[in-house]
Formats: C-alpha cells, sequence, structure tokens
C-alpha cells in the first residue's frame, strides 16, 4: 500500500501545447517547466509540457526556446502518443473544435482555451464528444477564477452586507473587429465573469453600441446584469446594487493564468473536471446571445 502511493505521487503528468500563437502557451508553459527563480521550487512538480505544436515556425520555436520545451511537433497528431494531457490555446476560437477532437478521442484531458468556442454549436460538439469518450476538460476565461469575483458571488449569495441583490454592473474590454474573431475573442471574459459571479441562469439579452462599443444587458429572474464591453480600458469592475447597500469591486487579474492552471492540474490528479459541462457552454451561449440582440436591435431569449 505504502509503495502505491509513493508510485501515485510520483506521476509525471506530460503535457502538450496546441497553439503557440497565444500569449498564454509561452506562460502556461513557462508556469509548469521553469522552477521559481527564488525558491528554485516547481510550481506543480508532477507536471510538464513536453511538446508543442504551432503553425508559426519561429514563434513556435521561441516559445519552445523559452520554456525549455524538448519537442516541436510538425502535426498536432504527433503529440497523441507523447503526452498524457494537452492545452489546446489557439487565439480564435473556430480552430478548438477540430484541434482537440483527437485528443478527446484518445481520452487525454484537456484544456480548450478561451473562447472555449465562437459557435454554440461547436461548443456542443466538444462537450457531446468528452461525455462520448469519457475525457475530462475544462478550460475558458481563467478571468472567471478571479478571487474578487469570488468575493462578489459569496456577497451575494450571503447578502450579509447587500441584502438581495437589485442590479449590478461589470466591465471588461473587448473589440468588434480583429482576426480572432471581433468581441468573441476577449468578449468571452466578460460572458465567463458574468455568469461566475451572478449565475449562469440568464433568461433574456439586450445589446446596443455606440462607437464601436458594446452595452449589454444579462436579465435574470430578479435582476439585470449590465454588461460593459468598452474596449481600451485596463481597469476591471463590478458594482452590486442591494436593498441594504451597494459593494463596488475591482477585479483583480494578475494571478488568473495561476489559477486556471490550478484547476486544470487538478482534474489532471483526480479526474474530476472543476467545472460540470453545461458551464462551459452557458457563457458561449451567452455571448452569441448578446451579438445576435446587438445586431437586430431586440432582446434575445435564451
Amino acid at each position: 500500500m505504502f509503495a502505491g502511493i509513493l508510485l501515485k505521487r510520483w506521476i509525471m503528468y506530460k503535457i502538450g501545447i496546441v497553439g503557440s500563437d497565444n500569449g498564454h502557451a509561452e506562460i502556461f508553459s513557462k508556469l509548469l517547466n521553469l522552477p521559481d527563480k527564488n525558491s528554485g521550487e516547481y510550481l506543480f512538480p508532477d507536471c510538464r509540457v513536453v511538446g508543442i505544436f504551432g503553425f508559426e515556425q519561429e514563434r513556435t520555436g521561441q516559445v519552445a526556446r523559452n520554456a525549455n520545451i524538448n519537442f516541436i511537433a510538425e502535426k498536432p497528431e504527433e503529440l497523441l502518443d507523447k503526452v498524457d494531457a494537452a492545452m489546446v490555446v489557439f487565439r480564435h476560437g473556430d480552430l478548438h473544435l477540430e484541434y482537440s477532437l483527437p485528443f478527446i478521442k484518445a481520452g487525454i484531458p484537456l484544456w480548450v482555451e478561451k473562447p472555449f468556442a465562437i459557435k454554440n454549436e461547436d461548443a456542443a460538439a466538444l462537450i457531446e464528444a468528452a461525455v462520448k469518450y469519457n475525457t475530462p476538460i475544462t478550460g475558458g476565461s481563467t478571468c472567471k477564477f478571479a478571487y474578487d469575483l469570488l468575493m462578489v458571488k459569496n456577497a451575494i449569495q450571503s447578502g450579509n452586507k447587500i441584502g438581495k441583490i437589485k442590479s449590478a454592473m461589470i466591465n471588461f474590454p473587448a473589440t468588434l473587429e480583429n482576426e480572432y474573431g471581433g468581441i468573441y475573442f476577449f468578449g468571452a471574459h466578460l460572458a465567463e465573469m458574468t455568469m461566475a459571479a451572478f449565475g449562469y441562469d440568464v433568461r433574456s439579452v439586450s445589446a446596443t453600441g455606440n462607437n464601436g462599443n458594446i452595452i449589454a444587458v444579462a436579465k435574470y429572474d430578479t435582476y439585470q446584469v449590465t454588461m460593459d464591453f468598452t474596449s481600451d480600458l485596463n481597469e476591471y469592475y463590478t458594482v452590486v446594487f442591494g436593498e441594504k447597500g451597494t459593494l463596488v469591486k475591482e477585479i483583480d487579474i494578475s494571478i488568473i493564468l495561476k489559477l486556471g492552471l490550478e484547476k486544470y492540474v487538478g482534474m489532471l490528479r483526480t479526474g474530476k473536471m472543476p467545472l460540470p459541462l453545461e458551464k462551459l457552454y452557458a457563457p458561449v451561449r451567452l455571448l452569441n446571445a448578446v451579438v445576435k440582440a446587438y445586431k437586430s436591435g431586440k432582446e434575445v431569449f435564451i
């Protein structure tokens, strides 16, 4: 029994990175592969990135050198028999389904970067595959793991200081036009932050825009939340108006990638997904409802 415990303790999870264009590819890899400069300790002693695939040879090589990744795959399939887990981190969400499915089908636990998907049907296909092949998956925006959002959620649920919520607002920047899917690239952060703090049971969405910025209103049963997608903002806040008082909270995102990795590594160690699959799908559906409401000028029911 003791030998079994030791064996389990020293399992090394070999991780493959798919997609080198995203800055997260290098950050995640460094967090996993490089020891802390001060302590010399590894953040996750039982995890290493052992291979990477990317479209751009120069960029992929740069990430590999900077993060001590020894193997660069010419095709993503080359990683399948070399890794125990994978992270699909392309910037463009339309690539995630195609490049995730081979790993899901092989039963390889997977992180899918934000946006988890752009199309609702792609998100549904990822989830259906995970269920069919019994493969644990997680991912999306790491902003939803910010401690400040958890504090907001707890304040709403307890009602000790602000009482019953009446309305709220939350912001995160997004641009309507970019080469990575437009609002979906950064807007996914706000969709996931909104649901993480205020709940996943949004009933409907309306949206308006001006000067390239979108303001959306997510309606719940007894309150509504204004989602501010204004671009070029470097501060992130949520304001909650309650019957007893108002909560104003700045959202610190400085360590969110580390927090996201903790969730992912926890999934590798336990086999248990940190979020139920429906909570990976719901923000995709919400953001698509925002886009539809903005384009149509009509309230969209979810």
